[in-house]
């Protein structure tokens, strides 16, 4: 099974060598230096945003949705997409989500907690249709190639199903920033931080960022310690990092978690995060005192609850008060991040 793994690899690894089919090897996309992200104009981007269901919302494209979730000052949203959602719709949502001043992910959401649907996420990336508008919106898109992929998986698994994945996206001329979700539903970060050095090794744009979400159980402390596991790796190994879902102001048990002090800890690494998720489609899971939905109806101000409002815009740790928006893109604003390593005044520089 190894020998057959180790030749798919390489077979799409040389259709997606420099000059032999990703588009742009040149430039043009969004890069990965060291541990962080940055535009194809040099800026250094920590992703600030919050997630929503697209995939399953009455406002498919995001038209209303984006411009309300934008107003929070955040510089990044994470779209769920499943393999039925259409390539046309895609197109719009990423179109959408650009000219908000929003980077988006595009993540698949059809092998969550089920290892054995990962290829059904490749194949809806490297379809014809799908692959192309990615492709349009290049200089600004990360595929997040499969949400929280499979429940129990060994390491030797995910790194060889990973390879194999990057290979065929890369061979279908994808060459954005891809997003490698940790197993477990989300939660598993330590062999995930392991398999970075492998998975990036196996791409030849060098461009991969791996993500936990933080749906971790226990007490208070039991609770803060994957953060400061990852942050210390991460930190000490240059590793690219997000949090794709979280913090979160509950844990998968809706215990309460700590997320105010999450949001500072992540602040001081910097660190990336998007919560879950904006609530124009609400969650199932959840709902009494420590809810996941950001809002009530997806409305800017109509908060579902204190976390909510604290994580997006009155905690000073929250999105309204550490998000940076690079200058590049549309509808950056007064604070955002220039290239070469200059930078706008902060919110709180800008009020003294």
């Amino acid at each position: 099974m190894s020998r057959w793994v180790d030749r798919l690899v390489l077979f799409a690894l040389a259709c997606a060598v420099p000059g032999a089919g990703v588009a742009g090897e040149s430039g043009g996309t969004m890069t990965v230096r060291g541990r962080f992200l940055y535009t194809a104009a040099g800026e250094r981007v920590v992703l600030r945003g919050v997630n929503e269901m697209f995939a399953h919302s009455p406002d498919p494209t995001g038209q209303w949705t984006l411009p309300e979730i934008a107003r929070t000052g955040a510089n990044s949203v994470r779209i769920m997409t499943t393999p039925d959602y259409a390539a046309e719709t895609l197109d719009a949502v990423l179109r959408n989500a650009i000219n908000n001043g929003l980077i988006p992910i595009a993540e698949c959401h059809a092998a969550t907690g089920k290892w054995e649907k990962l290829g059904d996420c490749v194949d809806y990336w490297t379809r014809p249709d799908v692959a192309a508008v990615v492709r349009r919106h290049r200089r600004w898109v990360l595929v997040n190639i499969a949400n929280e992929a499979g429940a129990e998986v060994s390491a030797s698994a995910f790194v060889a199903g990973y390879r194999v994945a990057i290979a065929r996206i890369r061979a279908a001329d994808i060459d954005v920033p891809l997003v490698v979700d940790g197993s477990d539903w989300g939660k598993e970060y330590e062999m995930l931080l392991d398999s970075w050095t492998p998975l990036n090794a196996a791409d030849p744009r060098r461009a991969i960022l791996v993500s936990a979400h933080s749906y971790w159980v226990g007490t208070e402390q039991q609770r803060k310690a994957p953060y400061r596991a990852i942050v210390k790796r991460v930190t000490r190994e240059n590793i690219p990092f997000l949090l794709g879902e979280g913090p979160t102001s509950s844990g998968w048990d809706c215990g309460a978690s700590p997320y105010r002090w999450a949001m500072r800890v992540l602040q001081r690494a910097q660190i990336g995060w998007l919560t879950w998720s904006w609530g124009m489609v609400p969650n199932g899971d959840c709902r009494a005192e420590n809810r996941y939905d950001v809002t009530n109806d997806g409305r800017y101000g109509h908060w579902k609850s204190d976390a909510g409002e604290a994580l997006m815009i009155s905690d000073p740790g929250s999105v309204r008060h550490t998000s940076r928006r690079p200058c590049s893109i549309s509808n950056a604003g007064a604070l955002c991040t220039p290239p070469s390593g200059g930078r706008r005044r902060s919110l709180a520089e800008e009020a003294q």
